[in-house]
């Protein structure tokens, strides 16, 4: 019933598990673009020891914690990081994420590579006032105690039955109902027909990675023909 003062929160819990399980599996339901930082003050000192981060709560320029910027409240996992000088109108450059761990250097005019790391964008400064353009994977709204769920919005397109049947499995659990096995089962099943869904889409795109031909001739014999 939409009146029990436990619904809310069983369908607050089924949101974010099937959040999860969709993102798990290729299928990221609220990607948020376009989310710009600014400004990132320079790194306080030019030590090649020095790492910043921007996190939900501050930004860390190597010495000092600042209340801004921050990333947004709603933000789960970062996807990609862009950078420009402040203020120069120029065009946003990706950043490249870091591999094994940021490297060790003395900051220079611009940031290097990025790490996600304890729930913060880690970074080595530098010794220009920076933007930052994020693009994340975002929580989905709460439903809150008092709405009226004829009239709420849950972001998950065509995903009525995976929620139901996602929350009949919670309601059969606290039950203990004997049921709950084909509940969670249904759900997942519902699941994997949205995610298989993108992956059909995705699958439309042809990718063909780049031969490397021996002597000038057809692709080391793997292919015949006109291709080289």
């Amino acid at each position: 019933t939409d009146q029990a003062p436990f619904s809310i929160v069983m369908l607050n819990s089924v949101v974010r598990k099937t959040q999860r399980y969709l993102a798990n599996n290729g299928l990221t339901s609220n990607i948020v673009d376009n989310f710009i930082l600014t400004p990132i003050t320079p790194v306080a000192n030019q030590d090649p020891g020095t790492q910043c981060f921007i996190s939900a709560l501050n930004y860390f320029d190597g010495v000092l914690m600042h209340t801004q910027p921050v990333l947004p409240p709603d933000c789960l996992l970062v996807l990609d990081v862009y950078q420009r000088q402040t203020g120069s109108g120029a065009q946003f450059v990706w950043m490249s994420p870091a591999k094994g761990g940021l490297m060790s250097r003395i900051p220079g005019p611009y940031f290097g590579e990025w790490e996600w790391r304890n729930d913060a964008i880690n970074f080595v400064g530098c010794s220009n006032s920076m933007d930052m353009r994020v693009r994340y994977e975002g929580r989905l709204p709460r439903i809150a105690k008092s709405a009226v769920l004829s009239n709420t919005t849950i972001n998950i397109r065509d995903g009525e039955d995976a929620l139901a049947m996602g929350l009949v499995a919670h309601y059969g659990f606290s039950r203990g109902a004997a049921q709950r096995a084909e509940a969670k089962a249904e759900w997942k099943e519902n699941c994997d027909e949205l995610v298989n869904r993108y992956v059909r889409k995705d699958q439309r795109i042809a990718y063909r990675p780049k031969g490397y031909a021996a002597g000038g001739g057809t692709i080391d014999g793997a292919l015949s023909g006109d291709y080289r």
